[in-house]
């Protein structure tokens, strides 16, 4: 099932019919359709990704909050596989998010809002220069041109900064089907571009980015 949304609907408004909509699944569907989620991803994007490029990736995930789709099935992956996950976390500073090494829910501590990230008392960080290869993105809503709807606060647009141009990382919108509208989201200059979505449903690849 997708969500269909007015092209001119308001970001607040869009946001909170989003998480209404994320809220109301039972938690046994979060965790049927995050594990489906997980699949789709592993198999169609980094499976493929780590086989073209004949090493280990660095993959960016993140700390699952309320509803949102949850990566861990991700993380066990990368772990069991050999590849290296890695989360953001926000700076002490307020100035964007640094990526940190996990490895286990042990990783994890609740911080600003409630939200998990990695605890520095357990992780490393990401060394300085290395780039991942795939990022999984969470956003309150998806569209099928690669656009995506955040939380209003541009952290993840600021990671792409920080990260710069070029072939790689993918990143990936990582959410359930009824977060993706048939309709272009609200856009605005500074927007991270997505080249795929991923849903429990299947993974859309926006103009031939795939691996």
């Amino acid at each position: 099932m997708s969500a269909k949304e007015p092209s001119g609907t308001e970001k607040p408004a869009l946001r909170k019919a989003m998480a209404a909509r994320r809220d109301a699944l039972a938690p046994d569907e979060h965790e049927a359709r995050s594990r489906r989620l997980c699949d789709i991803v592993i198999a169609q994007a980094l499976q493929p990704l780590s086989q073209k490029l004949g090493r280990p990736l660095t993959v960016v995930l993140y700390g699952a909050f309320r509803s949102e789709a949850d990566p861990a099935g991700v993380l066990d992956w990368c772990v069991a596989a050999g590849h290296r996950a890695v989360a953001p976390r926000i700076r002490e500073d307020g100035g964007g998010m640094e990526l940190r090494v996990v490895a286990s829910a042990a990783d994890w501590r609740p911080e600003r809002y409630g939200v998990p990230s990695p605890d520095p008392l357990r992780t490393e960080p990401l060394a300085a220069g290395e780039r991942p290869d795939a990022v999984l993105v969470p956003g309150m809503a998806f569209d099928r041109q690669g656009g995506r709807l955040g939380y209003g606060g541009g952290y993840y647009d600021r990671l792409a900064k920080a990260i710069g141009p070029g072939r790689l990382p993918y990143w990936i919108g990582f959410g359930y089907a009824l977060q993706l509208s048939d309709e272009a989201l609200p856009k605005e200059t500074h927007d991270l571009a997505l080249q795929g979505v991923a849903t429990e449903e299947g993974l859309i690849w926006i103009a031939e980015e795939g691996p």
